[in-house]
């Protein structure tokens, strides 16, 4: 077997933690050979203190305060990222050349500008000697000229933005400034033009809170893309069909000047100063559940009919199910007391709910109760991410005896799996994170089985088939004699389950997986609601939830949950 030849365009030897640790995963992989480091140095400022002081007098004032606001929000912002075990050592650089067997070191020519870097015929003649199948471009600097074409494959360099939405950098900034839902970064074949090469890979994450947390969670997942990449080159010896090149219509970004930098403190401040309020005063945001006796389709959902639930406790997640004569709920039910979820039971009667009790609890996290039939029985498969497992439990008497069946998958970090069959094959659709710290939002994977109750479901060649934090995120499953829908999540910077987006399926084979948008669901159906993620139905009955600030006293954290009624009517009307 070839291996792929691969060469490290760097700024010297000490690299950041994302760039060391490819090289490390890369020492482990058969099919990929980092065998150089090519080093090119930017030579050390020469300019007299005369000189440096005519820089700062023709600079100003002004670009002296944006410097020290800017490294006043690295500090702050780097005190919060030193306690996320994930990202520990992100800040520091390391030393590769033990891990790389050779180097070469290039003089580059660079422009007056500092940025644009070009190579003399003799250095470019030096790469083209190694026979590079792939040079991976890790270091600062505008490549230009020869070099783009010394290495059989090209150059590989990332750009971390959404290029077809911003260019230019900081990487990660612009996206919290402009109150961006999602940051994306690309991976191109370098060109001429900026920012313009050939898109061969591109994804994304849910934005951040803070920059420094955007842009090291941006690294990290990227580079963690990029590996699958690179297996994927060796294997063909081929670079993947680029995108097509479509105009660009934004500007060129560049370092924010001094008073957006002040205007992000000041948001990042008053955001950080409502949390505390809210902390303080022990407001913590509650979901509720809400059923409607109509289907999906003519589900009005201001007319829903709320559950109670006690306080300290919220419901969310619900699906519904008839069977034997009686129609039920199971939703999540989450105990503040202990930061643990569980599945309770409801039956609705006659536009009644009445709570029946705890269906399914372990010593593990539950939630997302999804049902599905399989040769006369029901089978539900809840969120166990915190088991780091798949689990699918039988139900043994309806609805609130249930038997663990079967693990069909195991050591995953998996969230909101969906199983229905479609065309002859069980399909499995699951939210699977890869990367620390995990993000069970942005990329959803398919798989497919000839039965559901097995362990043996073989990936779909275009996993992930939705890399979006703003619609990867599974949240119920419309299934009738027409179509199959997909609820997805649809989050807000700094709001997990703002909203959600309906997904007809209109593709689904073991080669292709294609969805198209057909509706959204916003929460505009009940007062003093800010959020609403899941929707779910069986034809008969719909079930939806929605989330909303709450005091909740610490009496109601730590006193025991009361025994469900016997026939109490448990449920309420919604707000409006």
């Amino acid at each position: 077997m070839t291996r792929l030849k691969v060469g490290l365009l760097v700024d010297g030897p000490d690299v950041p933690k994302y760039v060391y640790d490819l090289i490390e995963w890369a020492r482990g992989a058969r099919e990929i050979h980092i065998t150089h480091l090519v080093i090119h140095e930017r030579p050390a400022c020469s300019r007299s203190s005369r000189r440096r002081l005519r820089d700062i007098i023709r600079k100003g004032l002004a670009s002296h305060a944006q410097a020290g606001l800017w490294r006043l929000k690295e500090r702050l912002e780097s005190r919060r990222l030193a306690r996320i075990e994930a990202f520990q050592g992100y800040d520091r650089s390391y030393d590769c050349r033990p891990l790389v067997p050779a180097e070469i070191r290039l003089n580059p020519q660079i422009s007056a500008s500092g940025f644009v870097y070009r190579f003399s015929d003799e250095d470019v003649a030096r790469l083209r000697q190694e026979s590079f199948d792939l040079l991976l471009r890790c270091g600062t600097g505008i490549l230009r000229g020869a070099i783009l074409s010394c290495a059989r494959l090209g150059i590989l360099s990332f750009h971390h933005g959404d290029n077809r939405v911003n260019r230019g950098g900081p990487a990660g900034f612009w996206e919290i400034y402009h109150r961006q839902e999602r940051t994306g970064f690309v991976l191109q074949r370098l060109t001429e033009e900026l920012d313009g090469g050939d898109v061969i890979m591109r994804g994304y994450i849910p934005t951040q809170d803070t920059h420094l947390l955007n842009s090291v969670t941006l690294y990290a997942k990227s580079f963690y893309r990029l590996r699958g990449l690179l297996l994927r080159i060796a294997q063909t010896g081929e670079l993947p069909e680029p995108e097509a090149h479509y105009p660009y219509t934004g500007r060129l970004l560049s370092t924010p000047v001094c008073h957006q930098v002040l205007a992000y403190l000041c948001r990042q401040i008053a955001r950080s100063a409502t949390a505390r309020v809210r902390r303080a005063l022990r407001y913590r945001e509650r979901w509720d559940v809400y059923f409607t006796d109509a289907g999906w389709r003519s589900a009005v959902m201001w007319r829903g009919t709320r559950l109670i639930h006690p306080a300290g406790h919220f419901l969310a997640d619900p699906f519904v199910v008839s069977r034997d004569g009686r129609t039920c709920v199971f939703a999540e039910e989450f105990v503040f007391g202990t930061g643990k979820g569980h599945i309770t039971a409801f039956e609705i009667s006659d536009g009644i709910a009445r709570e029946l009790g705890t269906a399914l609890q372990e010593s593990f996290h539950l939630s997302f109760p999804y049902p599905f039939e399989f040769d006369g029985g029901l089978f539900m498969v809840p969120e166990s991410r915190e088991a780091g497992q798949i689990r699918i439990y039988e139900c043994v008497k309806f609805p609130l005896v249930w038997r663990l069946k079967r693990v069909v998958m195991r050591n995953v970090v998996a969230a909101d799996t969906m199983i229905f069959p479609k065309s002859g094959l069980w399909w499995m659709l699951t939210n699977i994170s890869q990367t620390e710290p995990h993000d069970c939002s942005s990329e959803l994977y398919l798989f497919s089985a000839t039965t559901p109750l097995t362990d043996e479901w073989k990936p779909h060649p275009r996993n992930p088939v939705v890399d979006d934090p703003l619609s990867a995120r599974n949240g119920g499953l419309l299934v009738d004699e027409r179509e199959v829908v997909r609820v997805a999540q649809s989050p807000r910077i700094g709001s997990y389950g703002a909203a959600a987006r309906l997904f007809r399926i209109s593709r689904l084979t073991p080669e292709e997986y294609v969805e198209e948008l057909v509706s959204n669901i916003t929460p505009d159906f009940a007062s003093g609601i800010h959020g609403s993620h899941h929707f779910h139905s069986n034809g008969h009955y719909s079930v939806w939830d929605s989330k909303r600030w709450e005091r909740i006293c610490h009496a109601d954290l730590s006193k025991p949950r009361p025994a469900p009624p016997d026939r109490a009517e448990v449920s309420l009307r919604s707000d409006q």
